[in-house]
Order: C-alpha cells, then structure tokens, then sequence
C-alpha cells in the first residue's frame, strides 16, 4: 500500500511539472526576442505570424519597437500579451464581422494609426514593403513607438499613446506594460 501511495505521489508530481513546463512554452515565445535587431522582413513575419501560436482569442500582443534608419532594421524591444483598448476592440469587432462576409482578404494586412494631424487612418498592406513604409513613415525618434497585433483580423495599430492600445485598466495589462516601461 505504501508503495502504491509513493507512484502515485510521484506521478502526481511528474504531470505537474510536465503540465507547467509546457504552460511556459505557450506563453509569449517572442520574449526570447527581447533587444534583438531584425530585417523588417523578420520582424513583419515575427509579429504576424509567430504571435498567431500563442495570443489567445480576446486578447493582442503589445510590441515596442525601435527603427534603426542607419542600417534599415528594426530593434525588437519587448512585447507582452494584453487586454486591447476601448477603441481597437471596438475597431476588431467591425473588422471580424467584415471579414466573416468577405474571405478574400486572406493575403492582406490592415495597418491602423492616426497622422501628425490626429486623423486616424487605415492602410491595407499586402506584405513586408507597404509594411516597412508605414513604419517607417510613422515612426518618431527619441519616444517609445508601440504597435499592437490583432492575429484573428490581421491588424496592426501604431500609437505612440498605450491608453490607445491597451486597457490600463486591467490590472494585469498594467503590470506587464509597468514593467516593460521600467526595462
């Protein structure tokens, strides 16, 4: 009998570990990525396609970035899984229902932000060079550039404000984004 406890003690512990270990590796697998500097290929194809294994349903993955115009890369600085905003669950909402009735937009890429003057605007890009001139067109030097991932639409949003991004509201969200402000 006290055999019988001990396997079934330490089977118990083996699939608990077995079970975290792998929670980890379905966690955000870009972190790995942190201060790395990339093509604007690699980073188009990291964001948009490497995000779609592990950002659950509901929720977007925050990166913040930085263009390196000197050598023409972009600096991956880190990235975190959160709550969206107000204003681009709003938006997904819309663009998921669009896309329900129209299935041929498959190979395209929608590109949100809002111009020096305020006007929001929206860009289809249909691979990495209309990606790389939005980018490049809405970056600022010196101030921290953010964009947002919405893997189910296949929406970018640009801002250089989180609240536009993210619910700071949530708790969670403003732990992660507290401590990739810090780093």
């Amino acid at each position: 009998m006290k055999e019988m406890m001990k396997f079934s003690l330490f089977m118990l512990c083996f699939i608990v570990a077995l079970v975290s270990c792998s929670k980890d590796k379905n966690q955000n697998s870009l972190q790995d990525l942190q201060n790395k500097s990339m093509t604007y290929k690699e980073f188009f194809e990291t964001v948009s396609e490497k995000s779609v294994d592990f950002v659950p349903n509901e929720k977007v993955l925050l990166v913040s970035y930085k263009l390196n115009k000197e050598d023409n890369t972009v600096t991956f600085l880190s990235s975190i899984i959160a709550e969206s905003s107000w204003g681009v669950g709003f938006d997904v909402a819309g663009k998921y229902e669009k896309q329900q009735l129209s299935h041929n937009q498959k190979d395209n890429y929608t590109v949100l932000y809002a111009n020096n003057d305020g006007e929001n605007l929206e860009k289809t890009c249909n691979g990495v060079s209309n990606f790389k001139q939005l980018l490049f067109n809405y970056y600022t030097e010196g101030i921290n550039n953010y964009l947002v991932y919405v893997p189910d639409v296949r929406a970018f949003y640009l801002s250089k404000d989180l609240d536009e991004l993210v619910d700071l509201k949530d708790e969670e969200t403003l732990k992660k984004v507290s401590e990739i402000i810090k780093s």
